[in-house]
């Protein structure tokens, strides 16, 4: 049996000698496919099969790939040219008119023009899953004016408008090849088709997504081949797939590694942590139709009492800073004089909570904290820092840890907490969009995260404002109110966070969180 063995491996080398003699060189085929791609970890599965861009179903990081917006977000709120070159808005801010770029073909070799646009915002004009944003809602018409002009008219002026068509869903650009039947706009949803740097190529639920480069890509062609986006739902099992290779790009909110984690790969020369100020808070958001939550003092003891310096420093190890107001001042509008904050000082917090009757010779104050930890790993250690802070001032807190569907079913519907540790949005949809959402009132009387009438009736206003000047002193009214009235508990500024190994070159910033990284700029290097 062995000299068959020996045999077989003679003639084998003696054959791949004579196809080298004949080639004149050696072909090492699987190093040229690694090296051709990039494998970067996602925490769930893309929904690649779902991809509608006027939906939700798919991966934040995966619309962004495939589909383009009209226009782009950029620092501290400016709008820059994408899909629309240019736009003019009326003096009443309700008419919007975009001059489409001539130069872009869509994935499947079709053309961008303004039928194609249209059918786009058709397909998510006036739709109930999108009446949270007021692109979508207030749209009341949109036609052609030319193959490359389009013009949307609004029944009111909203600031969020640009912004949301910033957005990574659910306002960008597919091909009406998208449905069936082709270019109707409420047609059957059956391939992403975008103008972005990515095509879909293969797909395995809650295992991988394989993207392709596009051909017909009408910016930087993609330097790489392919990019294979691995679901890796567990924070540590990411990082153990960073060392070990299997991935070469984790981080950001598509994929978050823990922050116990960083400094593993901080303190390797074969990895490099990105890092830059975003646009996320981390804060909580009270109850207030909790009764004991009614009382303003007990709102500002709780933000007196939390020490946001120890939790930015000692528990999430200066991958942020520790908060003031509400939003960074990363986000638009947002000043020193309109978000100050709270100093951590626990007499005042005491002292508070005794004027509002609690303390030791008052009544015990008993809250519970609601969190999740899939997308969010590291608020279990926020969570129980500030359990023992507000310990300090008698306040016991119990910690209520849910899985991701029943914590957002928690925040949107049931309300069965009197804290809930949440997130501000991001880029474009901050501060309006989150001020929107949460505290303006609904129809049913209440605001989903706090209930209060002035406030409301400002950030509404806010959002009606059209000059830069006239927004500032709005914003100036909405957040200096917030802050007075304590009507959140502001606790860190994350900073943005990519690690990557040090065969990626080229990283670049995307332009939002959502659209994490510059893809077609990564390169793979042969080391």
């Amino acid at each position: 049996m062995r000299k068959r063995v020996t045999l077989l491996i003679v003639v084998f080398t003696a054959l791949s000698i004579m196809l080298v003699a004949c080639n004149g060189k050696t072909e090492d085929t699987s190093k040229e496919d690694q090296n051709s791609s990039i494998h970067v970890a996602l925490t769930t599965d893309s929904g690649a099969d779902k991809l509608d861009a006027a939906n939700y179903d798919g991966a934040m990081a995966l619309y962004t790939a495939v589909y383009d917006p009209f226009v782009e977000y950029g620092e501290k709120g400016e709008i820059k040219p994408a899909l629309a070159e240019s736009w003019d808005i009326s003096n009443d801010g309700k008419v919007y008119t975009f001059h489409l770029r001539k130069d872009v073909k869509f994935s499947d070799g079709s053309i961008f023009n303004a039928d194609a646009a249209l059918f786009s915002i058709n397909r998510w004009k006036g739709k109930e899953a999108h009446a949270w944003l007021k692109t979508a809602s207030t749209l009341e018409k949109v036609e052609k004016i030319d193959d490359y002009t389009v013009k949307m008219y609004f029944s009111e002026p909203s600031a969020l408008i640009l912004n949301e068509l910033t957005a990574g869903r659910p306002l960008r650009v597919m091909s009406p090849n998208s449905v069936e039947p082709a270019g109707d706009p409420n047609g059957k949803f059956v391939k992403a088709i975008g103008t972005g740097a990515w095509t879909i190529k293969s797909y395995e639920r809650d295992k991988e997504t394989v993207l392709a480069a596009n051909k017909y890509y009408w910016k930087q062609k993609p330097e790489v081949k392919e990019m294979v986006w691995k679901v890796i739902a567990d924070p540590q099992t990411r990082a153990l797939a960073l060392q070990e290779g299997s991935i070469q790009l984790a981080g950001g909110e598509m994929s978050k590694i823990s922050y116990e984690s960083l400094n593993i790969f901080k303190e390797n020369e074969d990895y490099k942590v990105e890092s830059q100020p975003g646009t996320i808070s981390y804060f909580l958001i009270i109850n207030n139709q909790n009764e004991s939550l009614q009382d303003v003092k007990v709102r500002q003891a709780l933000n007196y009492a939390i020490d946001k310096s120890s939790l930015a420093n000692q528990v999430l190890d200066q991958n942020g800073l520790a908060a003031k107001g509400l939003f960074a001042e990363t986000v638009p509008f947002v000043t020193e004089e309109n978000s100050p904050g709270y100093t951590y000082n626990l007499e005042k917090a005491k002292e508070l909570l005794k004027e509002a009757g609690y303390g030791k010779n008052g009544k015990r104050l008993k809250l519970k904290l609601a969190l999740q930890t899939e997308e969010f790993p590291e608020w279990k250690q926020i969570s129980e820092t500030i359990q023992n802070n507000l310990r300090e001032i008698g306040v016991e807190i119990t910690l209520d840890s849910l899985e991701s569907t029943a914590y957002y079913d928690t925040l949107w519907s049931k309300r069965d907490y009197d804290l809930f540790i949440y997130r501000t949005f991001s880029d474009g949809l901050n501060p309006q969009g989150l001020l929107d959402s949460l505290f303006v009132i609904q129809d049913n009387g209440q605001g989903i995260a706090y209930t209060d009438t002035f406030l409301s009736n400002a950030i509404i206003d806010a959002g009606q404002a059209i000059s830069k000047e006239d927004r500032q002193v709005a914003y100036d009214k909405v957040l200096s109110y917030m802050n007075e009235e304590a009507v959140t508990v502001p606790l860190f500024y994350p900073n943005d966070i990519i690690v990557h190994s040090t065969k990626i070159d080229h990283f670049t910033w995307g332009p939002i969180i959502d659209d994490p990284v510059i893809w077609n700029k990564l390169k793979r290097l042969n080391k």
